[in-house]
């Protein structure tokens, strides 16, 4: 992701466990899972009085917001998953929000840790000292670690999620900077706990042993989007397979069609570029900087930031190709000038197979939600829109199912 994107692009980020005790009674008489959605507000000193939140809704419906007392810096991470579900055991909800400019607004920044059934949380610094004022504070977890990517630093914390959703860091720290000397642009960890990944602005990546809540320094190569000159693509997202044998890297380039990096753990200086990638009709993918993997590892949705359009390819292995999907366009594109933001896989047994969120940049800034159906060929159609008029371009989110 350039740095002119970042800037341009208004993101808080947060991690979510659990949460299912907001909005109950309305939820009652539903059948089936419901949908609870988490946005994050990204809020600046001096944006209407509102400090940093998280904006919830349950099926599509906003319902109410967690407030952290800390405050945006009105940039930040696109390419990170930026809202995880982690449910920390069967007690305990936790929403982990990252505060870049801190409760004074210039920073060093904070973690707010909130319990959703406690309804309270408190404000977690590095052991380091760490700031997260360039850019942002970029979040990913796996079971009870949680990686901190502080922008303003250059370097990679850990912490473990405790009870109460209490954060401590375990003192263990990693270089944040890619080869360029350029900062993370995505994170994000292997279900097997055993590695971070990081991708840089400055088209590179890296490899992190982790055990347990210790980081190690990283194996970094440059990507092969970006040394194909007809691409010049900077890897940004990133999707790890189930089994955390193959990793996912999202490239951003000035062509249209989605373009996907992707290597082996067993092999991570090999990658291999897939695309551009046409799809069987709709808007083309431009600017795609998020994505989401099924459950299975099967088929990887892709998000054009740019275009507003999503799209459904086939996996396998390292192999990504087109299906037989033409791109959504969501609603509201082109009269709100929409962008949708990280992606959410849910499954289709709910009928409602995806969730992202979207800021509409222009003439409101108001942020929306946006419930997608996926059909029995991995095609998609748009179900509902929901909207928060009081959020601040909420570009990253997550969603989860509850019974």
């Amino acid at each position: 992701m350039t740095k002119t994107l970042k800037v341009f692009l208004l993101l808080a980020v947060v991690v979510v466990s659990g949460f299912a005790q907001l909005a109950k009674a309305q939820d009652a008489k539903s059948s089936g899972p419901a949908v609870y959605s988490v946005l994050n507000d990204d809020v600046p000193l001096g944006y209407d009085g509102h400090f940093n939140s998280g904006s919830v809704f349950v099926n599509g419906v906003y319902k109410t917001k967690i407030n952290t007392g800390s405050y945006g810096i009105g940039g930040g991470y696109l390419g990170i998953h930026n809202t995880d579900i982690d449910v920390v055991d069967s007690k305990n909800e936790c929403i982990f929000l990252s505060d870049a400019g801190g409760v004074s607004g210039s920073g060093p920044g904070d973690i707010f840790a909130y319990n959703a059934v406690t309804r309270s949380g408190t404000r977690v610094v590095s052991a380091f000292g760490y700031n997260g004022t360039l850019y942002g504070i970029g979040l990913a977890h796996s079971g009870n670690i949680l990686v901190a990517a502080w922008s303003g630093s250059g370097e990679i914390e850990t912490f473990t999620i405790g009870n109460g959703c209490s954060l401590t860091s375990t003192k263990s720290s990693a270089t944040g900077l890619g080869l360029g000397g350029t900062t993370a642009d995505g994170l994000a960890i292997a279900p097997n706990g055993k590695y971070v990944v990081a991708t840089y602005d400055d088209g590179s990546y890296g490899v992190y042993p982790l055990n347990g809540g210790t980081i190690s320094a990283p194996a970094q190569y440059n990507s092969s989007c970006f040394n194909n000159i007809n691409l010049f693509g900077v890897p940004t997202g990133i999707a790890i397979s189930p089994d955390s044998s193959t990793v996912y890297m999202d490239c951003l380039v000035a062509v249209n069609g989605a373009v996907i990096d992707a290597f082996t753990a067993a092999n991570p200086s090999l990658t291999v570029t897939n695309g551009p990638l046409t799809a069987a009709g709709g808007t083309p993918i431009n600017g795609s900087i998020t994505m989401g993997l099924s459950a299975n590892g099967a088929v990887l949705y892709i998000s054009g930031t740019f275009s507003g359009s999503i799209e459904s390819t086939n996996v396998s292995g390292t192999s990504v190709t087109a299906n037989g999907c033409s791109n959504l366009l969501p609603p509201g594109y082109n009269t709100q000038w929409i962008y949708p933001g990280t992606v959410s896989v849910l499954g289709s047994d709910a009928g409602k197979g995806l969730a992202i969120p979207e800021t509409a940049f222009g003439n409101t800034p108001y942020s929306y939600v946006e419930l997608i159906k996926i059909d029995a060929n991995n095609c998609l159609t748009a179900v509902k829109q929901g909207t928060d008029a009081n959020s601040l371009h909420a570009l990253s989110g997550a969603s989860y199912l509850k019974p």
